[in-house]
């Protein structure tokens, strides 16, 4: 895959997540027009998912979709584009009603042909969607606050694995992987994590392989990520592909 079709690939990826997301909440997706928007309920931010707006179109769609989310109130709304967006002005409409400059997703891709796992000693990596992680205060992305919510894991294991590195016993990191099927095909990985007690002991990589070991098994060619740190990815074999922009809305 080109570098373009391997940003698309993770654009997909996120969206359906957000969408398997909303519905395992209970919630639902809306396509109204050329604009897909999830209600993941009060208690939990909703996202936009890639917008690609026609500019003669696009405020009078912007103005609905506000319109429906202020009789349907959320906790917050999240849009996600890669760049640049469409309409190329997104942002400055967006920011118009009411939303904020966000972070810029940093793509990364890896071809997982030749990828081997290597366990450092004394670790364990246990595939477990239903052992909850939430009490776990030192290890970001647990439960709800993690991408992969703990609904889609109990209830569409086919869609998505969560894996528990365990350190003598102790659990000391997660990861997860999302598995959207479609035009575009890729192992997409999320909520990886590792207590700060434990990091630089190669637990980081190990969870990464791992998700992407699984990702592989299932078909996939390729695994596809939003980085934090490039560092260790770029370790593991992964490659930056693009940037991606986000804005958010916390209401008002």
């Amino acid at each position: 895959m080109t570098d373009s079709q391997l940003e698309q690939a993770v654009a997909y990826n996120h969206a359906q997540l957000f969408y398997r997301n909303a519905i395992a909440r209970g919630g639902e997706v809306r396509t109204p027009g050329d604009i897909t928007y999830t209600y993941d309920g009060r208690d939990f931010q909703s996202m936009i998912a890639f917008p690609c707006l026609d500019e003669a179109t696009a405020d009078e769609q912007l103005d609905e979709m506000m319109a429906w989310y202020r009789e349907h109130p959320t906790r917050g709304l999240g849009c996600w584009s890669l760049a640049p967006p469409r309409p190329a002005d997104l942002g400055a409409r967006l920011l118009a009603r009411g939303f904020q400059d966000g972070w810029r997703p940093c793509w990364m891709a890896m071809d997982l042909t030749d990828l081997e796992q290597e366990i450092p000693a004394q670790l364990q990596i246990v595939a477990d969607n239903y052992l909850s992680l939430h009490h776990l205060k030192d290890i970001p992305y647990t439960g709800e606050h993690g991408a992969i919510s703990p609904m889609l894991l109990k209830h569409h294991p086919e869609l998505a694995q969560q894996f528990i590195a365990l350190l003598d016993g102790k659990i000391v990191g997660h990861s997860s992987v999302f598995l959207a099927s479609g035009e575009y095909r890729v192992a997409g990985l999320y909520d990886v994590a590792v207590a700060p007690s434990a990091r630089g002991q190669g637990i980081g990589q190990a969870l990464v392989k791992a998700a992407c070991l699984y990702g592989r098994s299932r078909g996939n060619h390729y695994a596809v990520l939003n980085a934090t740190g490039r560092r260790m990815y770029e370790q593991v074999g992964f490659r930056h592909i693009g940037d991606g922009m986000t804005w958010w809305w916390f209401g008002r």
